[in-house]
């Protein structure tokens, strides 16, 4: 498919590759990937006459991938072929682990309620004078807008109660005017739909309005299996795959490598750095953070990306 996974001095012609690529994408396939070794055919001999190449591919189209989104490739050695063995390793969605966040709904915007339940909730907290009172304000509004945000219930379920209600209306012959108003209703249900995956899949380049609910949760579901960190592998080699354990060991990696070694005298390389930075310079550099700065750094934070532990999103500021 690609001349990377040819490993020979003798090039596969580039003709083949492309007319293969391009069978994959008239099929509407895509590669699924893989683990372990990069190839899948070794001619096993020795020195430059040797040929190494992925031959054999395990391929699906996106609709698969969505309903088999924690399926994997596996390339298995075998020590009685040429050839490696493709083991299809399916698996079941883990789901989250722990306690789930509750999080900011940009639907929730379509209500006109909302700025006032806001503000109603953070004036309960009273003044905000230290990060502290911020994240408990922060805590207490989010617990404010989820008691508020049960009135709109299940999307797919409202959606799918609602398709029920307009098909009975049309075999009743019911009036245009009920009619119109489940179509209305169905409407602004899609139209939170794709809001809600628009949220999720961190898509920045398309806008919702144009039904893109389906692009929209496909890569969702593929951010959230890319970004899933399903194994840990130890200082002694030990491979973990227990949440809790992999947990753990993040966490001590990152103290270790963020906690000081005051054995070292890190003096006798420092002597040896010449000053770049001049004190007025410094000055500016370890000055307190100014309001402006704070609110420009936060403002160009992307309006979805990423959320904080209290849930909301950079847009809700």
């Amino acid at each position: 498919m690609w001349d990377f996974e040819h490993m020979s001095v003798t090039p596969r012609p580039e003709a083949q590759m492309v007319a293969f690529r391009d069978t994959l994408e008239v099929c509407g396939l895509v590669d699924m990937g893989f683990a372990g070794v990069p190839f899948t055919y070794d001619y096993k001999c020795s020195g430059a006459s040797n040929v190494k190449v992925q031959l054999e591919k395990a391929v699906a189209t996106n609709e698969w991938r969505n309903m088999f989104a924690f399926s994997s490739v596996v390339h298995i050695p075998s020590p009685c072929s040429d050839h490696l063995a493709i083991f299809l390793k399916g698996s079941a969605d883990p789901g989250l682990i722990g306690k789930s966040c509750r999080r900011y709904e940009l639907f929730w915007e379509r209500d006109a309620a909302l700025p006032k339940v806001i503000k109603e909730a953070w004036a309960t907290v009273g003044g905000v004078q230290n990060l502290a009172q911020l994240r408990d304000a922060l805590s207490k509004t989010m617990a404010s807008l989820g008691v508020w945000s049960k009135k709109f219930g299940n999307i797919r379920r409202e959606l799918a109660k609602s398709r029920n209600q307009l098909e009975e209306l049309m075999h009743m012959n019911a009036d245009k005017a009920e009619i119109r108003m489940i179509i209305d209703k169905m409407n602004e249900l899609l139209y939170q739909e794709e809001m809600i995956w628009l949220q999720r899949s961190r898509i920045t380049w398309l806008k919702e309005g144009d039904r893109n609910t389906k692009y929209f949760h496909s890569k969702d579901v593929w951010r959230a299996r890319k970004n899933k960190i399903r194994e840990l592998t130890d200082s002694i080699g030990v491979v973990h795959t227990d949440s809790a354990a992999m947990g753990k060991l993040a966490n001590d990696y990152f103290q270790d490598i963020f906690t000081a070694d005051h054995s070292l005298d890190a003096s006798v390389i420092l002597d040896l750095v010449e000053a770049k930075v001049m004190e007025e310079d410094n000055a500016r550099l370890v000055a307190p953070f100014s309001n402006k700065e704070i609110s420009d750094t936060l403002f160009q934070i992307g309006p979805l990306k990423a959320l904080g532990p209290d849930g909301f999103p950079a847009r809700f500021f």
